[in-house]
């Protein structure tokens, strides 16, 4: 039995001298202002009776842990770890080691590490910062980084960046920094990392170290990107500072006679010229740096100047339109292509039309009379820095493409030949030629006359003088050759009044064939006649509705007017689309009454009634009409041309002795057939 016992004593005292090993510090982290440090470890004990650690501080306790159950969680925490510890020592040096503690009151005590200090030493006038610190170990193996990374704060940063701004191989323990900023301290930190346990890492930081610092070098020119054109028409400048915490930015503009401050900015890399209308004007521009001391930079090499897109042409032919532009120059990291930008809703959206490496561009298939933008976009090597032109307006306008040629009236004139007018759009659109064409069934037209453009002219006069207008209908046409060489223009079909006559008792009648494809459409017709009596037509009626094409004229009344009734029409347009009304004449035609005569054979010059011997003449026409009194011996006593004229019975202005006297009467039948009749007459007192 007492053997048995010392046995399990033996064993107890082997375990636990061997089974727990110390645990080992890895890093120690300082942070918020050495108020706070991250405490790491690793540890080979064993883990099933391990109960808690203590943290010491420059041989202060400031901090336990206690560990996990083995039935509910893991023990990688008895494995290694780290912990944060608030409310630190105030110290220069802090001297770190970590005391476990197992499930039998057995202590171990870890290593003792302590953090590194950092001094910052001004040196140059304040303009240079010397950095030195101590290795946390004297032994750096391979679980430490191969660099210390060196951390800044400026005195107007909260705190310090989560990335190094610098560093150094791990054999180094210096660093120079020059200022960046003006008249500001300027605090540092640097760290060196340690892996443990499974990829566990914790950056092993010193204590800060501050320097009043002030800066007195002149900064690196900026970098200008690009100089482009914004949808409002203005020219902005893009720029990049190749130091931090620039005070400000120079903008410059170069001249013939040297480089000119235009303007400085703060806070911003970006300028928009106040100035300048890029559709009109281009210069180029150079920025310099200034930075929170007034130190400013030389001017950037890369002088740049905006692009200026010009509309090179319109060809309204092949509805197209040429774009050419100024090569950019001096473009970030040079030129890859030019991207040309098109919009056929005024810039709502875009789309790339093509990639070129030249400076213009043909575009093609435009509609006309549609309003279209453009501009041009610079893109360098990598993508990186585009830059855009001015925006250009495209519209090609009704062109060539929309000639367009009128017949404005188809007339008769003076029943001797055709006239035809055209309308066309030669004052605004230039053509070469106009030419007219006829048919006589409005079907099949041919070529007729053609006339050379004139400048400015919006009307041509065509003259018709083979046309049988007053037995046929002629039809009309118009077309142009335009300048693109093709036919265009065709206008409407328009024809001549074809107006007939025909007596019926004592009634004219008249037809004609209506007036077609006027722009208003006919208003109304107008009836003019003319009889042997009269020099002037004089209108007989005005026919209306304008779909009424004949007119029955009852001349009942007017047989003593002669036998020929001459009559035309003339058709008046309603206001048309062009701004005017048009008339048109129809021929003549000539509508003859059939004569008749009744000659009585006495007289009474002296009485009341039945005083003067003339024939009653009815339609009897004035041409070649002659009536002619003889005496029985042949002594002409009267004679009159005018069928409406008699004798009084005097000769010489006495009544001549009562006889019988012989008459004549000459005139004419409609066809003209010249006829005689012959009596006698008895003159009584």
């Amino acid at each position: 039995m007492k053997k048995h016992l010392l046995v399990a004593l033996l064993l107890a005292l082997v375990w636990g001298s061997y089974a727990w090993e110390p645990p080992k510090m890895q890093c120690l982290k300082l942070m918020n202002n050495n108020q706070r440090m991250k405490m790491a470890w690793s540890s080979n004990g064993d883990c099933i009776h391990f109960e808690k650690y203590y943290f010491y501080i420059n041989d202060v306790l400031c901090d336990s842990l206690f560990g996990y159950s083995s039935t509910t969680q893991s023990y990688t925490l008895c494995d290694y770890g780290s912990k944060d510890i608030n409310d630190i020592p105030t110290a220069t040096v802090y001297y770190c080691y970590i005391v476990a503690v197992d499930s039998n009151g057995n202590r171990f005590y870890s290593d003792t590490i302590h953090s590194i200090s950092l001094t910052v030493t001004p040196q140059a006038n304040n303009t240079l910062a010397y950095l030195e610190w101590e290795s946390p170990t004297t032994v750096l193996d391979n679980s430490w980084g191969s660099t210390f990374d060196i951390f800044k704060k400026r005195d107007f940063e909260p705190d310090f960046p989560p990335e190094p701004f610098a560093s150094v191989p791990n054999t180094q323990l210096s660093y120079t920094d020059t200022s960046d900023v003006c008249n500001n301290i300027i605090s540092y930190q640097v760290s060196i990392s340690n892996i443990y346990g499974v990829n566990e890492h914790c950056p092993f930081m010193t204590t800060i170290g501050s320097a009043h610092l002030v800066d007195s070098i002149s900064p690196t020119p900026p970098v200008l990107d690009s100089v482009t054109v914004t949808p409002t028409n203005e020219v902005m400048l893009g720029f990049h500072e190749t130091e931090p915490y620039m005070m400000g930015f120079i903008i410059y503009y170069i001249t013939p006679n040297g480089t000119i401050p235009l303007d400085t900015v703060y806070g911003q890399t970006v300028w928009i010229d106040p100035v300048l209308n890029p559709t009109y004007d281009s210069r180029f521009y150079r920025i310099a740096a200034m930075d929170s001391c007034g130190n400013v930079s030389a001017l950037t090499n890369n002088q740049q100047s905006n692009m200026m897109l010009h509309l090179q042409g319109l060809d309204a032919c092949t509805r197209s339109a040429t774009l050419q532009w100024s090569a950019y120059t001096n473009l970030f990291n040079d030129i890859d292509h030019y991207e040309v930008m098109f919009s056929g809703d005024l810039g709502q959206t875009w789309q790339m039309l093509g990639n070129v490496t030249t400076n213009s561009y043909l575009i093609e298939n435009l509609d006309l009379n549609h309003e279209y933008l453009a501009y041009v976009r610079v893109v360098n090597n990598g993508g990186t820095v585009t830059a855009s032109s001015n925006r250009v307006n495209i519209t090609i306008s009704a062109g060539e493409s929309q000639d367009f040629t009128y017949i404005r009236s188809v007339s008769v004139i003076d029943n001797s030949y055709l006239r035809i007018r055209v309308l066309t759009s030669g004052d605004t659109l230039p053509f070469v030629s106009i030419t007219l064409q006829r048919s006589e069934n409005g079907v099949d037209f041919e070529d007729f006359s053609t006339q050379s453009f004139i400048s400015g002219a919006n009307g041509y006069v065509f003259n018709d003088s083979s046309a049988n207008f007053n037995r046929s209908t002629y039809y009309y046409r118009s077309y142009v050759l335009n300048s693109c060489g093709t036919y265009s223009g065709y206008s409407n079909v328009a024809h001549n009044i074809l107006l007939r006559g025909e007596n019926n008792a004592q009634n004219n009648i008249l037809t004609w064939h209506g007036y077609d494809n006027w722009d208003g459409g006919v208003a109304q017709y107008f009836v003019m006649r003319k009889v042997e009596s009269e020099e002037l037509f004089n209108t007989v009626s005005e026919v209306v509705p304008a779909s009424i094409n004949n007119f029955s004229d009852d001349i009942s009344s007017m047989y003593e007017s002669g036998s020929k009734f001459i009559y035309y029409v003339e058709a008046k347009e309603s206001p048309n689309t062009y701004g005017f009304e048009e008339t048109s004449l129809s021929n003549q035609v000539q509508v003859i009454q059939p004569p008749t005569l009744y000659v009585p054979n006495a007289f009474r010059p002296l009485g009341a009634n039945n005083n003067v011997f003339k024939p009653l003449n009815s339609f009897v026409s004035f041409d070649g009409y002659r009536f002619s009194i003889f005496t029985r011996s042949g002594t002409c006593v009267f004679m009159t041309t005018n069928p409406q004229d008699g004798w009084d019975g005097r000769i010489d202005g006495i009544v001549a002795p009562m006889n019988v006297y012989v008459w004549l009467i000459e005139y004419k039948m409609p066809d003209g057939t010249p006829m005689e009749l012959t009596g006698t007459v008895t003159l009584v007192k």
